[in-house]
């Protein structure tokens, strides 16, 4: 039973306790969201370093795995391995695809950039006789690592660091060869790839 002296107005909201109300509903949703929207922002940053990281690791993988098997071919009677800072090129036994074992392989290891113009990582494969006839053609191209700032070459023969190699004229191959490269967003890394020189020396006449 109603009590009396209270009307039907009294017992709902006044205009101004609901503009109130709906001011800090906005307020909160705001803040709920840009929480939100923080949260998905950190959590795809994390993602795409993630992503970064496992691509420096199976680029760094494939170059370890190849370069440290550089074949010692001898072409003309001169050893064959040139590099500088930008690129470097060797005869290898382990080639890009596992399946394709058994030969030997011609690579080109070098820095570039994508049609973005980001720094990039990549290598061309062509077989050994193949690249004898066409110097130019590439059988294989593959992108090992992007996203780069900077990437730089050097080569070593004991404890002693150069900026380029020459194999004909140094008589061997390096002993090994470091890579530095800088992806964007993270801290610069250092590959340093020994190269496990067969003792059997590969002679090759150019066909």
């Amino acid at each position: 039973m109603a009590q009396p002296g209270k009307t039907a107005q009294s017992a709902g909201f006044t205009l101004l306790e609901l503009m109130i109300a709906m001011a800090l509903t906005g307020m909160l949703s705001l803040v709920a969201y840009a929480s939100l929207n923080l949260s998905i922002k950190a959590m795809q940053k994390g993602q795409a370093a993630a992503t970064d990281l496992q691509e420096i690791r199976v680029g760094q993988t494939i170059i370890e795995r190849s370069l440290s098997s550089a074949a010692p071919v001898l072409i003309k009677k001169k050893f064959y391995f040139t590099g500088d800072s930008r690129e470097m090129q060797f005869f290898t036994l382990v080639p890009l695809e596992a399946h394709s074992m058994g030969g030997i392989y011609h690579w080109r290891v070098l820095s570039g950039q994508d049609k973005s113009g980001q720094g990039l990582l990549a290598v061309e494969q062509t077989r050994n006789l193949n690249w004898f006839r066409d110097p130019q053609g590439v059988e294989v191209r593959q992108i090992l690592i992007g996203n780069l700032s900077s990437v730089r070459f050097s080569y070593g023969r004991g404890g002693e660091e150069f900026t380029t190699w020459d194999a004909s004229r140094a008589g061997r191959l390096p002993d090994w060869v470091k890579i530095s490269l800088a992806q964007r967003g993270h801290e610069a890394m250092v590959l340093l790839i020994p190269i496990y020189v067969s003792k059997a020396t590969i002679k090759q006449e150019s066909p």
